[in-house]
């Protein structure tokens, strides 16, 4: 499914929870990998030459470690601005998949904070795996285990629930949630709403068929993002799946600032996916 797969690698602590999460990855086909360092444009460090020699060196441990494992590696060493260069090298190399790790805007001085993971999400037009180091991770266990898929039912969703559908296989548990809004609610009556909703739910659902015993339906009220983290939390999900809005990489994202928002607060993996035909 996800047969290369262009990885952020800069500093060891978000770097061996990618690699970890590249063992699952391995299981869904990906058998080629990138990984990117990139040195910021604004920073000295980048012009120093030694500087430069020891990121050179990381990045071939790091592939010497991974060619081990049965992947063939790619390494980029760049400078410029993270956000851009990922997405700028998935595109070129015709990735599948970039993995990013984040420790949110708490914490500072490292490759991707949350700040970076948010600017190459909305550039990005490939489906973008965002992985929580440290102590904002709680949820333990394969990233893959226990999948939650958000939707609104729109057209900025149907390569979420695609991918989604995809990864149902593989995992033990899958919850297909949508978040009925006040504004909706308040337009159609509470009744017609929810039986819009409902219609909607089952057939998202027929897509699961083949593993419908693994999948459970939620239709929830509420602020979406707060209550997606709240469904998440609940169900112990380990992967929170979700879709991208607009026609352009630089367009808001789903439900205005839903998916956005789910990024920021989201304590598990969080599978952010264009919408076909981005460019």
């Amino acid at each position: 499914m996800y047969t290369h797969a262009v990885v952020a690698a800069h500093f060891a602590a978000a770097s061996d929870r990618l690699l970890e999460e590249l063992r699952d990855l391995s299981t869904l086909g990906t058998r080629e990998i990138t990984l990117v360092d990139v040195l910021l444009s604004h920073h000295a460090e980048a012009q120093d030459e030694t500087h430069r020699r020891e990121a050179r060196w990381r990045l071939e441990e790091e592939k010497d470690t991974l060619e081990r494992a049965g992947f063939r590696v790619n390494v980029e060493l760049r400078t410029g601005q993270p956000a851009h260069e990922l997405s700028t090298i998935a595109r070129a190399r015709g990735a599948d998949l970039i993995l990013v790790g984040s420790r949110g805007e708490s914490r500072f001085r490292e490759f991707l904070r949350g700040s970076t993971v948010l600017q190459l999400i909305r550039k990005t037009t490939t489906p973008t795996l965002i992985e929580p180091i440290g102590q904002n991770r709680v949820v333990t266990g394969r990233g893959f285990r226990s999948l939650l898929l958000g939707t609104d039912f729109s057209e900025s969703c149907f390569e979420a629930e695609r991918h989604a559908a995809e990864l149902a296989p593989h995992a033990e548990k899958v919850v297909l949630t949508h978040v009925l809004e006040d504004e909706v609610i308040e337009a159609l009556g509470h009744d017609q709403a929810r039986e819009q909703a409902d219609t909607r739910m089952a057939a998202l659902a027929e897509q699961f068929e083949a593993v419908r015993e693994r999948v459970v339906t939620r239709i929830d009220t509420g602020n979406p993002s707060r209550t997606l983290h709240e469904r998440a939390e609940e169900e112990g999900s380990t992967m929170v799946i979700v879709g991208k809005r607009g026609r352009s990489p630089i367009r808001e994202l789903m439900i205005g600032s839903t998916a956005e928002n789910v990024v920021r607060r989201a304590r598990q993996s969080v599978l952010m996916v264009p919408r076909a035909g981005l460019i």
